[in-house]
């Protein structure tokens, strides 16, 4: 197994204070706040999907001796999977990655439609599915798709969790930064509430907006 993995600069994505931080530290927050919110003891007997997962998770995971059973992550940036495919899948049983060219306004715009998917690009089913800053770049038709494939994906007793913008005060769905399509999409609470539904999950958990967890509202989500 990899003992310590080091990422060039050009591929971290995150916030200017995720990156102040440190990757592997907010990596480490949000992994362990969606192990606990789980009911999850710790990773080493699970199989976990993380789909936009950038590099920092896979950098706290081997740089913090966090143990998994197994990584899977789906990316939309090609240069992202093929550095984590050469540098850790490679060289790691545990770790696994795939390019997912589907089309998002803000970081894939000539890729195909979400809705138009009939699965994701990574095979099996898992125990956890973690999304971090996905939900906060997708449209209400893409959010809907997405919860249809995660729930093919999830095993019987399985979790999703995922953050999201929410405004408790909105009723339906706003792109609040119109120069820059998708780079802040807010959800009202009721609005998303339905989608997860209609995507054949069910709530077991919501958590607000917490800047020492490094994270937007999120729920936990199991299948319905």
């Amino acid at each position: 197994m990899l003992k310590q993995l080091e990422v060039p600069a050009h591929l971290h994505r995150n916030a200017a204070r995720v990156a102040a931080a440190g990757y592997e530290h907010s990596g480490e927050t949000v992994i362990n706040l969606a192990t606990r919110v789980a009911g999850i003891a710790d990773l080493r007997d699970t199989d976990v999907l993380d789909v936009g997962c950038g590099v920092r998770h896979t950098m706290a995971i081997i740089n913090r001796r966090i143990p998994i059973k197994s990584y899977t992550g789906v990316e939309v940036s090609r240069p992202i999977v093929d550095f984590l495919k050469e540098s850790v899948e490679a060289h790691d049983p545990r770790f696994r990655y795939f390019h997912w060219d589907v089309r998002n306004d803000l970081y894939n715009r000539e890729g195909p439609t979400l809705q138009g998917q009939a699965a994701l690009p990574a095979s099996g089913r898992f125990d956890l599915i973690w999304l971090f800053s996905v939900f906060t770049h997708l449209s209400p038709d893409d959010s809907q798709a997405m919860l249809r494939l995660l729930r093919e994906s999830v095993r019987d007793r399985g979790r999703l969790f995922f953050s999201a913008f929410i405004d408790e005060d909105l009723d339906g769905f706003e792109d609040r930064v119109k120069e820059t399509p998708l780079q802040k999409a807010y959800y009202g609470r009721r609005f998303m509430e339905s989608l997860i539904a209609k995507g054949g999950w069910k709530i077991e958990y919501f958590g607000v907006r917490d800047p020492d967890q490094y994270i937007q509202h999120h729920y936990l989500c199991s299948p319905a």
